[in-house]
């Protein structure tokens, strides 16, 4: 029952279909079987890549990530890029980058200076966006 297996693996996290895939397999089940699980579930709508990668940036966005943090994330789970470059546009939700950082030191108590850098930075915003938002560091 490889759709059973599947679906009580989606149930506990949302997984990319090759991971579902993989993670089939290493179960014992043949790849030619996890695959047909994968299609299926597909079929069903228990799994999609793009929801995922859509899902994913979304929540990254509104936790207050920049568009490179979202990028690594979603190339780390093995989307395409057409993929993760669409679903970090879509996350932008037709605002700029740039309202996106502000929000972020918004909700970070507006912190100034090397340590408002380092913020914008470590959340994955690009050099670019937190220079026109700070000016030049130090």
């Amino acid at each position: 029952m490889p759709l059973d297996v599947a679906a009580r693996m989606l149930a506990r996290a949302a997984l990319t279909e090759a991971t579902l895939h993989d993670r089939l397999v290493s179960r014992g089940y043949q790849p030619k079987t996890a695959a047909r699980a994968v299609t299926r579930c597909r079929e069903l709508g228990y799994v999609s890549d793009e929801r995922l990668a859509l899902d994913r940036a979304r929540v990254l966005r509104m936790r207050g990530a920049g568009s490179l943090k979202i990028e690594d994330d979603l190339r780390g789970r093995g989307l395409p890029e057409a993929l993760v470059t669409a679903a970090v546009e879509a996350s932008l939700e037709g605002e700029p980058e740039i309202s996106w950082a502000r929000r972020a030191l918004e909700r970070a108590g507006e912190p100034c200076g090397a340590r408002a850098w380092r913020l914008l930075a470590v959340r994955g915003f690009a050099e670019e966006i937190v220079e026109e938002l700070l000016g030049e560091p130090g």
